[in-house]
């Protein structure tokens, strides 16, 4: 089963073009989980990209936190796992299914290999990197804002 048109829709991978989609395809695996499931704690290591096939990724700030905080909720095409693409590889947040989920994984190390031999690849998906995470930034920075308005 190819993944080239789930990565198409992936904000890391926006603006590569079909042959390098299929590069990336070599290295991806569909997993499923069931609602609930944890997928990984802020702070584990990051090894591997994500993005939703199907189904629903809560993305949370776990530190710090009465219980966790939802920033985001992904669902088809939702990117997740940016930190296997930057050191130190330790998570920010956490990712939990908020439904049976289908996820594309993306081998981590192999798509850095990738931008290293190819500058183009490279600066495509480190602009997108770049967006996505200032992105999930600016959500995070208004769910504090919120939950601290409620405390008031």
């Amino acid at each position: 089963m190819g993944y080239v048109d789930t990565l198409r829709k992936a904000e890391y991978f926006i603006g590569l073009s079909d042959e390098d989609l299929k590069l990336i395809d070599e290295f991806c695996h569909l997993e499923t989980y069931e609602a609930g499931t944890i997928l990984y704690h802020e702070g584990d290591l990051a090894r591997d990209l994500y993005v939703v096939h199907e189904g629903k990724v809560s993305i949370r700030m776990e530190e710090g936190q009465v219980r966790p905080l939802t920033v985001t909720v992904l669902s088809d095409g939702g990117a997740f796992g940016w930190s296997a693409l930057v050191e130190p590889h330790r998570f920010t947040a956490g990712a939990m299914c908020l439904e049976k989920t289908s996820i594309v994984v993306i081998d981590g190390p192999k798509i850095y290999e990738l931008c290293l031999g190819d500058s183009h690849f490279r600066a495509i998906v480190m602009e997108n990197l770049a967006y996505l995470i200032s992105s999930r930034l600016r959500h995070a920075r208004q769910q504090l804002i919120i939950q601290s308005q409620r405390w008031e």
